[in-house]
Formats: structure tokens, sequence, C-alpha cells
């Protein structure tokens, strides 16, 4: 009997947090949610930038001096921003974290002049200069909401309005490059003009610069697509979940994997009310700041009044506390050869709360869930690895072909006879024979399955 075992070679990626979702730098300075991330296990925290201003402040008033080794140069900004920017870095490293984002930089958009191109790009630089001391190369640059008037009118054209954000990003890219910082850039899903994947990936592809990418955002990429606070049923009028499931497939074949530089997750639950636009902050981001969740939570702590009640077979429930198709968009990515950071930006009035277990509340919550939504992921794969053709797949002497979004690379190996070649892909990156693949990815906790070519029949194991 010829029998195959195919492992699946996908490690767990890397998991960080938000600063901001650990709690308000009203209450909670940016040294103890960093203490609280490390203790919970995540592999990085996400630095938001006014919580880097709080402790800058609080540094200035005397605050956190056992974090410095040297003199804190309080007489200079910018060399005050250097010295806290390495003592949070310092702090991390002593914890095990890495820094794999800095957040965000706003309004950077709606440039009529090349004096507003410099100004912005002087603000940028304030935070670019300091990256290299956090040992973080990644800036999030989101797009914005832009009270009334709005921008595009009969004088200053949509294509004007996406020309100008081309020049503005290439000269964005170029100087963040100086200081070997990436950009990612992020729809926001109330921005007045920029608030979808495809706006962005437009600019994206047209700058063609290597460090300049897409960042990628559950809560703000199915918040616009799928979801509508403005609606009764929280869900865009004439929506339904395969249409926007279509969507994300053509994100996947739209985007190379590697210009998708990050991806944060947050799930929402429905709000108690329908949301209305208002001049100084539209429906969504409304939503957003309140009703924010963490994937993959159990749907009984939901307040009354916000639980996942639909019952249209279109739209049907998620199974967890939030509604949105968290679940369905990571194992996408993740399938399309997607192997970055998973990162949870979740904004709710919980995070007001000033009691000190706030932090480690939400920060357990955040984990939790990111370790659920890993398992769900792999069933995902697993199940449809089972679905590949196997008299097909098993043929001799063939080589196993990149994946694609329904045939996700497998490690294949032969304990029959010496004729039965087979040449393994692993992590879509290179290839290698079959005991160097075994020796790489062998014990390392993942799952394997036993295949009895004969019977056709499957074991787990």
């Amino acid at each position: 009997m010829a029998a195959y075992t195919v492992l699946y070679p996908y490690a767990r990626p890397k998991f960080a947090i938000a600063s901001l979702s650990l709690g308000t730098n009203a209450h909670h300075d940016l040294p103890t949610k960093i203490r609280v991330a490390s203790n919970l296990g995540y592999d990085g925290i996400e630095i938001f930038i006014p919580d880097f201003e709080g402790f800058v402040n609080q540094v200035r008033e005397g605050k956190h001096t056992e974090l410095f080794t040297e003199p804190i140069p309080t007489s200079s900004s910018t060399e005050l921003d250097l010295a806290c920017a390495a003592a949070v870095y310092n702090l991390c490293n002593s914890l095990g974290l890495e820094i794999p984002l800095y957040q965000p930089l706003r309004n950077f958009e709606n440039f009529r002049s090349q004096g507003h191109i410099d100004t912005s790009l002087a603000e940028a630089e304030r935070w670019l200069r300091i990256m290299p001391a956090m040992k973080c190369d990644l800036l999030l640059v989101c797009s914005n909401y832009i009270p009334p008037p709005s921008p595009i009118d009969e004088k200053y054209t949509m294509n004007m309005y996406i020309d100008a954000q081309v020049d503005a990003f290439r000269q964005l890219g170029a100087l963040a490059e100086k200081y070997g910082v990436r950009i990612g850039y992020e729809p926001l899903s109330w921005g007045t003009v920029i608030d979808n994947w495809m706006q962005v990936w437009e600019i994206v592809e047209r700058v063609d610069l290597e460090n300049v990418g897409v960042l990628l955002d559950s809560f703000n990429t199915l918040g616009n697509q799928y979801a509508d606070p403005g609606q009764a049923s929280t869900i865009c009028k004439g929506q339904t979940l395969a249409a926007m499931l279509f969507n994300l497939e053509e994100l996947a074949i739209s985007i190379p994997v590697e210009k998708i530089f990050f991806f944060q997750v947050a799930d929402a639950v429905r709000p108690a009310e329908i949301c209305y636009d208002e001049d100084d902050m539209p429906r969504r981001m409304k939503w957003s700041r309140a009703c924010r969740v963490f994937p993959c939570e159990p749907q009984t702590p939901c307040p009354t009044g916000m639980e996942d009640t639909t019952s249209d077979p279109e739209n049907p429930s998620s199974g967890y506390l939030g509604f949105l198709p968290v679940t369905q968009m990571t194992s996408l990515l993740h399938r399309m050869g997607y192997r970055g950071w998973w990162s949870l930006e979740v904004f709710n009035t919980s995070l007001q709360e000033s009691d000190i277990g706030c932090p480690e509340r939400h920060g357990s919550r955040g984990i939790n869930g990111l370790n659920i939504l890993w398992d769900v992921v792999q069933t995902d794969m697993q199940s449809r690895n089972l679905d590949i053709e196997l008299g097909t797949f098993f043929d001799r002497k063939r080589t196993i072909s990149s994946p694609t979004l329904s045939t996700p690379t497998l490690s294949t190996g032969s304990n029959s006879d010496a004729s039965d070649s087979f040449i393994p892909s692993i992590d879509n990156d290179f290839e290698l024979e079959l005991p160097e693949a075994l020796h790489r990815i062998g014990g390392c906790g993942r799952p394997t399955l036993d295949i009895d070519i004969e019977g056709l029949k499957t074991k787990d194991t």
C-alpha cells in the first residue's frame, strides 16, 4: 500500500495589539500597556501616536525616569522624542515584544498644492525620524473624514484628487526610505473620498515604490462594503455575504500578497439604534468608536439590545459576538499567502474604564480571540486541503504547483519507494527535497494527516 503523510506547514502568525485597545491614555499609560501585552503573550504592540505623545508629556513632567539610563533631554522636543522612542523600544525589547507598527499619520490627503504636500511631509518626518529608535519600520497612513463641503466638485474632480494622492505618496515613500521605513496606506470606512481597498490599491499600484503598500483592516473593509449602521439591519442595502466574499476574492486576485504590509483585526456589534451622519462625525465613525469588539468573542456577554439576531439567510449569523465576516476575510488572506502580523485594533466605549484592570481585561479578550481565530483558519485550510483530488495530487514524478485561493501549498512525502520523487513547496518561498522539508517543518505542533491512497481513507494524527 502506498501511504503518504501530508503536513500543513503553517506557523502561527505573530499576534499584536494596538496600544489604544488596552485602554485610554487618560487613565492607562503606555509603559503599563506594554507590560500587560507582554504578560498576556502577545508578540508585539502597535504604538498609537497619542499614547506616545502622552508618554512624552509624562516624561517631561518627571515620570518614568526608571526607563532611562542617560539624562533626559527635556530642553529639546526633537531630542526628547528620540530619547522616549528609545526608552519605549528598550522596554518592549526587555519584555520580548516587537513594535511592528506606528500609527496613525492622519490628514495626509486633499492636496491642492506642493506647499500643502510639503507641510504634510514635514509633519510626517517628525515621526519618521524617531521610528528607527523604536526599531519600527512601518508607518500607518489612513484616509480621512473631511467635513463638508465635499472636496470633489466640477473644478476638482475625483481623478485630480487621486492624481494628487499618488504624487504625495511618491514623495512620502521617498522620504520614508531615508529612514528605512515603509508606508502602509489604510482606507477608513468613513473616509470622505478614499474609503475602500480598491481606491487604495489603485493609488499604491500607481505609486510603484517597494516601501509603499496596503494596510488592511477587517473592520474598515467590512464596515464599509458589508455593513452600514445607518440601516436597521446594519447591513448595506442590497448586500449579501456571498457578494462580500466575492469582493474579497477580487482583493486576493488584484493585490500581490507582498504589497499587503499589515493586517489589523476587529469585529463589531450592531449599534443599539440607527446611527446618522453629522457634520463633525459620520455614522460609521460613531459606530467604530463605540461598537468594535475583538474577533471570535462568544455571544453571551453581548449587551441587551445589541445581540446579533439576524435571520436573513443571505446574511447569516457569524456565531460570535460580532456580526462581520472576519473569519472568512482572515482565512482568505491566509490562503492567498499572507504571512504577516495579525494585530488587534479595537475601539469601544469600554476602553474609557479607569480601573487598573481595564488593560488586562481587554488584552485577555483580544489574545483569546486571536487564538480562536487562528484555530478557525487552520481548520478551514485543512478542510480545503482535503478537497484536493487525491488521484491528481499524487501523480508520480510531478511538482506540486504554487497555491491558488482554493488550493494551499502542501508538503508531500513518500514512504513507499525511491521512484516516488516529489519536490514539495514550503510556504511559497522555496522548494526542498523531502528530508530537508521534513527537518524544517517537523515537530512544530502542526496538524498532519495520514492518507491511505488505496482506500482513499483519512485519519487525523
